[in-house]
């Protein structure tokens, strides 16, 4: 699977605030652990739930999960052989008991889960193209972006603020790549 591709990244978008989005990814690279997406992992999640934002589908094309920061994004593959780290997957979150041990709808399509245990999703029963973010210690909606690029750019904003902060620190994995290489 291996790390995200940049280049596939820029090929992929146009617009001004993604492109924005991609050159902060690459800045902070040492930061993040995403992962190589592809045509057909997009495809096996949209197979399986046919309903989701276009742009979703798209961002699977480039990025199939990882750290995004201190969130984890799900992916469809539960370890990654090449990098030999294990991940949280989509499948996961469709486990009744780990829904149920969250509070989590069944319309609810998780796709990352913030450091605190947080969960962001899609509801397929709007089918609106929002991102909610489900806290779940109160079991409530604790924040709405209007769209997957928003949360993507909310994120990144946040994380370039914690490590101004130095409250992120870079990750051994892309540390051990950058000695090595």
């Amino acid at each position: 699977m291996a790390f995200t591709n940049y280049q596939a990244m820029e090929s992929k978008y146009s617009s001004e605030r993604m492109s924005e989005n991609i050159r902060r990814l690459k800045d902070y690279d040492l930061f993040h652990c995403l992962l190589l997406g592809g045509t057909d992992k997009a495809n096996s999640v949209k197979q399986r739930v046919p309903d989701l934002p276009t742009e979703f589908y798209e961002w699977l094309e480039v990025c199939n999960g990882g750290m995004l920061f201190d969130t984890a994004m799900l992916t469809t593959k539960s370890h990654d052989a090449e990098l030999d780290l294990d991940f949280e997957t989509f499948a996961d979150y469709f486990n009744a008991d780990l829904r149920k041990s969250k509070n989590l709808s069944e319309d609810w399509f998780v796709f990352a889960v913030a450091v605190h245990s947080d969960v962001y999703f899609f509801d397929r029963s709007k089918n609106d193209g929002k991102v909610y973010q489900w806290d779940v210690e109160e079991s409530e909606i604790y924040a709405v972006w209007e769209t997957f690029e928003d949360w993507l750019t909310d994120q990144i904003n946040e994380a370039i603020d914690l490590i101004a902060d130095e409250q992120l620190e870079p990750l051994d994995i892309k540390l051990e790549v950058e000695d090595n290489g």
